[in-house]
């Protein structure tokens, strides 16, 4: 059954849908609703309900309330992750994949060896990435959409965490294993984990330390050296091992 998110409350057993809503087009034309057609949606109180169309015409669509579903889809803890911009567009991609992974916020920010600058771009470019954010939570069922931000690299490391994680190859090589198992672990449900990578030339040894400084647990991820997009898609599968399916 489709998924959609709503931009505002639920209140009542009727759902209106007009063309200013983002879903009146796709379940409206793309899917060719009918009367009695079903779809579920998501008000911005995470709200999850099933819609039943009743009345529809080339204006409008309305639907009535059958159901609330009580689903626990979201990881129970926040992720937020922090990456440099990648190159050809795989940014698009990692968007993609990282919220169907069940990420909470994606930062982008410029590091000392970041090579992509997305300059006068850079505001169509965060539009597009949660336009892909907000399809990919609908797609995998989620029950909020990741917030993306572009943020300077001293706003983007002390933002509030309970536990911070840098991964660092260097950790890696030195035979490290266990650091990122164990913070993971300790946060709380509930708690804020900010997750650090580094862009496609690595961390420096200043960025290192300024994250030390600022408590950030240095951690490898395997023996195994990673790219840019698939590192913190491998840190998100891992939380999702130590924390859901355990």
């Amino acid at each position: 059954m489709q998924r959609y998110f709503l931009k505002r409350s639920i209140n009542d057993e009727i759902i209106k849908l007009t063309r200013e809503d983002a879903a009146f087009n796709h379940f409206g034309r793309v899917l060719r609703a009918r009367i009695g057609t079903k779809a579920e949606f998501v008000d911005n109180n995470q709200q999850l309900v099933i819609g039943q169309v009743t009345d529809i015409d080339t204006n409008h669509i309305a639907l009535e309330v059958i159901a609330h579903p009580n689903q626990t889809v979201e990881l129970p803890i926040n992720v937020t992750v922090i990456v440099s911009p990648l190159k050809n567009d795989r940014s698009e991609w990692f968007v993609q994949k990282i919220t169907e992974l069940g990420v909470a916020r994606i930062i982008f920010t410029k590091m000392s060896r970041t090579v992509v600058d997305w300059g006068k771009q850079q505001d169509k470019k965060m539009s597009r990435l949660q336009k892909i954010a907000q399809a990919a939570a609908e797609q995998s069922h989620r029950l909020c959409i990741p917030e993306i931000d572009f943020l300077t690299w001293q706003t983007a490391v002390h933002l509030q965490k309970d536990v911070g994680i840098v991964a660092w190859e260097e950790s890696a090589k030195e035979g490290e294993t266990a650091a990122f198992i164990d913070s993971v672990k300790h946060v709380p449900n509930s708690g804020h984990v900010v997750l650090v990578f580094g862009p496609e030339g690595g961390l420096t040894i200043d960025e290192i330390r300024t994250l030390t400084q600022l408590d950030f647990v240095s951690a490898g991820l395997g023996p195994r050296i990673l790219r840019a997009e698939t590192a913190p898609l491998y840190a998100l599968s891992a939380i999702s091992v130590l924390r859901e399916l355990q």
